[in-house]
């Protein structure tokens, strides 16, 4: 009975039609296959690993799909990607800047280096920083900025972005999980609507498995209302500067309308 029941639900897995199915994006293989990816100014292949910025000052790199996806097409999403920041920095202000992940409203142009993270100037949608270097005090750091709104703060710096309830900024995290290394660091982030407000996204956080961040997000300025959006990874020097790689990249999405009750669960992807 076991086995007939198990025959029946594979029929009509293979029998749903293409646009029902979960699809995959990714920067994957030796060398990376960036088919259906842009690179942007510094950013380039390296074997296994897309080098954003080299450890060189004043340098920003990116890497984008070339065309815009809709995460709000299944109630949950997922994307994973490891990353590495390594290098010498320079003798004056060390290691910097940082990267970030990002899904943006608009395509991405006006790209900021520095403490902008490579971030495109005043973009607006959801960013999340990993930043090493703290503009206030000139010191290293290692912390986690996430903003679903607007990014139009100082210099277009995320770390100085504090809009109510649309942003997180993690403690320093180097006395724990340090961002520079010469290994890897896995990174997942998990999005899913917030049943209590639609519009609202309950976002997760973890590195090397350590959960960071699981809190509700309210997007804000011109991330209100959007209905596709531009995903892609950047990353920036200035004074200071870093080696900035991430590989192994994928992105989770289904294309399956959020309200859609007849849509059973095995069709999106579960986050956990």
């Amino acid at each position: 009975m076991k086995k007939t029941l198990l025959t029946y639900f594979f029929i009509i897995l293979l029998s749903l039609p293409g646009t029902l199915l979960s699809q995959t994006y990714q920067l994957t293989g030796n060398p990376v296959n960036t088919t259906g990816w842009d690179l942007v100014s510094s950013a380039a292949v390296n074997g296994d690993f897309i080098q954003l910025t080299p450890d060189q000052g004043g340098q920003y790199g990116a890497i984008k799909l070339a065309n815009p996806i809709n995460l709000r097409y299944c109630d949950k999403w997922k994307v994973e990607f490891d990353f590495r920041i390594d290098g010498n920095g320079t003798p004056q202000y060390g290691r910097g800047d940082g990267f970030t992940f990002w899904y943006l409203a608009n395509p991405p142009t006006g790209f900021v280096s520095g403490g902008g993270l490579g971030i495109p100037a005043n973009a607006s949608g959801l960013m999340v920083g990993f930043d090493i270097f703290n503009n206030t005090t000139e010191g290293q750091m290692s912390k986690v900025h996430l903003l679903y709104g607007t990014n139009n703060s100082t210099n277009n710096n995320i770390e100085f972005n504090n809009t109510p309830g649309s942003t997180f900024h993690s403690p320093d995290l180097n006395p724990t999980q340090p961002f520079v290394g010469a290994t890897y660091k896995h990174v997942e982030v998990n999005g899913e609507t917030d049943l209590t407000n639609p519009t609202n996204w309950i976002i997760k956080v973890r590195i090397d498995g350590v959960l960071i961040v699981d809190q509700s997000f309210a997007p804000s300025g011109g991330a209100i209302g959007m209905t596709q959006g531009y995903f892609g990874f950047s990353a920036a020097t200035g004074g200071a500067s870093a080696r900035h790689s991430i590989k192994n990249a994928k992105i989770f999405v289904d294309k399956v309308p959020i309200l859609t009750n007849t849509v059973t669960p095995f069709v999106c992807v579960n986050p956990a």
